[in-house]
């Protein structure tokens, strides 16, 4: 990918249109509205009315002042705020709706008009991550004579799994088209829709491209902290900017997931580094069978597929050869309805208080870089996300 100068989008970038006194406030008045807390990088997404959010950097929380509206506005300088302004500028270079990237409200994605922070269509359920913590142990059970961690998808939900591989391809190809690397493919920025289950990416704030029309580069970078990544490989294969290949790179991780319930590395009785340090001296890759696309993830690690429609066709020949007939980037007669009823079966909510205190610890230890080997929850006996179901 082109690099060359690499700029911050300027304040011409953040379509401020208004000006003086604000008349429709940042946020939903009436509070969260959101199933679950929501945070990408450095951005807070909160409500912005009933079927809106924002996103908003985390460093225009640190000022109180009536001039926070203000085009000078010291906020305005942080890199966080360039990367939420970079997320509207990558919506405005793709060009187009895609079902899987997360729209605006009216197709398009808007800005808040006194601060030209992005505003997207809110979230019919949540994000993978919550849905992962949600339904964790009815998604996954131990399997004997397998690689460890042991942990599989059961056989009945690997389906979703398949789904969301397709979809999520289907959303790089359009994004790759228009000389963007979206970078950590992480389950924050993977939000689902209840009902159809399906999934779409939103984010952008760390995303690379350069914008042919006015010859700005955007950077993009790692900030996840996830040990598993291109920039610890070996030095001959580290990879230090984002690129497709990056993207490819972090699709495999995110499927190897899906199909063991541990990023790569994790559940395996490890202390934080070592993963890191196995990587960048012996090349270390974890085992994924094939059955769990484990070929795939593994040429995903390898930098092999030289274009990310190689690897859609693979999967989805993988997936034919599970049984299933794909029309566009959907298995066709998946009854989605169906694994919703399933899931919601034997799904027991806990106390809102236990949840938050439990989603704010395991937000506290993925920010410091611990390790947590239970996947998807934290040290305290409550499950880490807050829990609501899929209705």
């Amino acid at each position: 990918m082109a690099r060359g100068v690499r700029n911050k989008p300027t304040l011409a970038t953040t379509n401020r249109t208004a000006t003086g006194p604000r008349t429709v406030p940042l946020t939903d008045p009436r509070g969260h509205r959101l199933r679950f807390p929501i945070d990408i990088g450095g951005a807070h997404v909160h409500s912005r009315d009933a079927n809106s959010v924002i996103f908003i950097p985390h460093c225009r929380f640190w000022t109180h002042s009536k001039e926070n509206d203000d085009a000078d506005a010291s906020w305005r300088e942080d890199a966080e705020t360039s990367d939420c302004f970079k997320t509207s500028y990558a919506y405005n270079m793709i060009g187009e709706e895609h079902p899987r990237i997360v729209p605006g409200v009216t197709g398009v994605i808007g800005q808040d008009a006194w601060t030209g922070l992005p505003i997207l269509q809110k979230p019919l359920y949540s994000n993978l991550w919550h849905f992962l913590g949600n339904y964790d142990s009815q998604l996954f059970t131990p399997q004997e004579g397998f690689a460890p961690p042991t942990r599989r998808l059961k056989l009945e939900f690997r389906p979703l799994a398949y789904q969301w591989s397709l979809q999520l391809l289907s959303a790089l190809s359009l994004i790759h088209s228009r000389g963007i690397a979206y970078g950590e493919i992480i389950e924050e920025s993977c939000w689902i829709t209840a009902g159809s289950l399906s999934i779409a990416l939103t984010g952008f704030s760390v995303s690379d491209f350069h914008d042919p029309s006015t010859g700005l580069n955007l950077p993009g970078h790692f900030f996840s902290g996830i040990e598993f990544s291109p920039q610890n490989l070996p030095l001959k294969r580290a990879v230090r900017y984002l690129t497709r290949k990056t993207d490819m790179f972090m699709f495999g991780r995110l499927v190897y997931e899906l199909m063991t319930s541990y990023l790569p590395g994790n559940g395996i009785g490890r202390d934080w580094g070592e993963t890191e340090r196995l990587m960048a001296e012996q090349d270390w890759m974890p085992d994924l069978e094939d059955d769990f696309m484990g070929k795939i993830v593994h040429k995903c690690w390898n930098f092999e597929y030289e274009d990310v429609e190689e690897l859609q066709s693979e999967v989805q020949a993988f997936v034919e050869a599970q049984g299933w007939s794909i029309r566009g980037d959907e298995l066709e007669g998946f009854d989605a309805h169906s694994i919703q009823h399933e899931l919601e079966a034997n799904f027991v909510p806990e106390k809102e208080e236990q949840a938050s205190i439990s989603y704010s610890l395991w937000e506290l230890f993925r920010r410091f870089k611990f390790s947590i080997e239970k996947p998807h929850s934290c040290v305290t006996s409550s499950p880490c996300p807050p829990y609501a179901s899929l209705f």
